[in-house]
């Protein structure tokens, strides 16, 4: 196996160099070493490999805290043979591994990626397991159905996807007794050895926090580097891109459906208009939109009972200024001449309208309401009443007032 190179050595920065610095040295031997230029030269390709590696590792902010709190361990701890026995040697050190240089490439052979980890995860579960034993259990580990296969390059997603999720809760099953800091028989009385068991279960507790943190890292580690999570992640995105145009394509299809619909509908509703316009002019109907100002609140509603005998136009309107309208205007002044008698001698116009509207009331209540001035009849009294007090009616009663004073 090639030797451990410090990655701040290979691109060439200090160990406090920032972001930038990193990603210029970075791009300086990519340039250099790209296999595109160098296609004749293999110690080329290899050296593009190298700083690949430590440019993903350096640009990762997690990665690289992580590197830097384990940079000795890994250029000192690490040896050609790589027994990774640490002080106890039934624990296998992963932090050796946790290094680009301990593998050789993604294939399936002796030194490749998969084949060198599936023997790191093969020396843990066996490390697990010699200090489960060795620790006087005669119980199941509690990992003994943890996945030990790694896996190849062709291995399927959810083979390689319960090992990864399986390893990611890994907690050590030991004791962690060779921590101990105190000896509890060098202990002089009661109070002395509690101290010393308090002591020894906080060095454990580290000791085993550490181990299962390792673990984990590597696991990330690995995450980050592994060409089957990596096909997987562009495979749920692809999948996640085509769902996402198929839904804007339903999306848009569906809006077009509403618009035509409702144009459908529109045109319809034109129809039936016309047709029921076309049936009521036939029928000399009234429609209610045919009305002036028509108040369905102030109405029918709440007005029974009281009728009253004049149902002529019984209030004087209010005095506007006459306008140049002509609509009607030569109809109006046929019909309300014809109600007047002498010009000089006779009644008022409102006299003589309220004379007309009196002589044709009685006790019974009519039919149809009449305006005289407007030429307009109603249904019921309230229709009546609404319509004296719209501005259409007054307009033409101060028309036909002023013609009749003139």
């Amino acid at each position: 196996m090639a030797p451990v190179q410090c990655h701040y050595e290979v691109l060439g920065v200090e160990r406090d160099a920032d972001a930038s610095t990193i990603k210029k040295a970075h791009r300086k031997l990519a340039l250099k070493y790209h296999p595109d230029k160098n296609q004749d030269d293999e110690s080329a390709a290899e050296s593009f490999r190298i700083v690949q590696q430590a440019y993903e590792c350096l640009s990762d902010p997690a990665e690289r805290k992580w590197y830097n709190e384990h940079r000795d361990a890994i250029l000192k701890g690490w040896s050609g043979a790589g027994d990774g026995a640490m002080d106890m040697d039934i624990l296998f050190d992963v932090v050796p591994y946790m290094h680009p240089s301990c593998y050789q490439g993604y294939g399936d052979g002796e030194d490749g990626f998969f084949a060198t980890y599936q023997m790191v995860f093969t020396k843990i579960f066996e490390g697990e397991q010699e200090g489960w034993v060795g620790e006087g259990n005669i119980d199941n580990m509690p990992l003994h159905d943890i996945p030990q296969d790694f896996g190849k390059g062709d291995t399927a997603w959810p083979q390689v996807s319960l090992f990864y999720k399986s390893w990611e809760s890994f907690t050590s099953c030991l004791a962690f007794g060779w921590a101990d800091k105190w000896d509890l028989k060098e202990a002089d009385n009661r109070r002395v050895r509690r101290a010393m068991e308090d002591e020894n279960k906080k060095a454990r507790r580290a000791a085993k926090r550490e181990r299962n943190d390792d673990v984990q890292a590597l696991i990330q580690f690995l995450k980050r580097r592994d060409p089957r999570v990596k096909a997987h992640r562009e495979e749920v995105e692809r999948l996640k891109a085509e769902k996402q145009l198929l839904q804007k394509e339903e999306t848009k299809k569906k809006k077009e459906e509403r618009a035509k619909a409702r144009e459908v509908w529109r045109e319809q509703a034109e129809l039936e208009q016309v047709r029921a316009e076309e049936e009521d002019r036939l029928a000399g109907r009234i429609r209610l939109d045919d009305l002036d100002d028509y108040d369905f609140v102030g109405g029918k509603k709440g007005r029974k009972g009281k009728k009253k005998k004049n149902r002529g136009m019984t209030s004087e309107p209010e005095t506007t200024e006459p306008t140049n309208e002509t609509t009607n205007g030569a109809d109006v002044v046929d019909d309300v001449s014809a109600a007047v008698t002498d010009e000089g001698d006779g009644p008022t116009a409102v006299e003589a309208e309220d004379s007309s509207f009196s002589e044709e009331s009685s006790d019974e209540e009519p039919d149809v309401w009449r305006c005289q001035c407007c030429r307009k009849d109603f249904k019921s009294e309230g229709q009546m009443e609404n319509h004296m007090k719209s501005k259409k009616h007054k307009t033409s009663f101060a028309k036909w007032q002023a013609k009749q004073q003139g």
